[in-house]
């Protein structure tokens, strides 16, 4: 059944980023960052009990077309070297944002989003998936 929904969630993912996410959203401005900012990286984890997606990719229309997505099970991040410019949830979702800011601290602001929906992250950010109600 757990493969059987992840089969579904990764199909539902791609039809989204080539239909050009007719059914998502974005919170706020959509800003291109090309990586990693000296040893700061956008990342997400998925602290809540359903898988989400990892989205690798942006620019001004959403995912790219054939940016990876990956699969973050419960209790996965993404590799903390790496720039991972957003997320897909399946479920309604809530969490928070940290904030990498100058002179050198983290700001937390809290978000939700509906099933199905995607989320833009920047490079200074950390996105904490924390619940989700199917």
């Amino acid at each position: 059944m757990k493969r059987t929904l992840a089969a579904l969630g990764l199909a539902a993912a791609a039809l989204m980023s080539t239909a050009g996410m007719a059914n998502a959203s974005a919170e706020g401005d959509v800003e291109i960052q090309g990586g990693c900012v000296g040893a700061i990286c956008g990342s997400v984890m998925n602290e809540s009990s359903v898988y989400i997606y990892a989205i690798r990719d942006f620019d001004s229309n959403g995912p790219k077309p054939g940016t990876e997505w990956r699969q973050l099970n419960p209790g996965q991040e993404t590799p903390r070297d790496q720039d991972w410019d957003g997320f897909w949830v399946p479920c309604n979702a809530s969490g928070r944002i940290a904030a990498w800011l100058p002179p050198g601290f983290w700001s937390w602001s809290d978000f939700s989003l509906p099933a199905g929906y995607w989320r833009k992250i920047s490079t200074h950010e950390d996105a904490h998936v924390r619940s989700q109600r199917c």
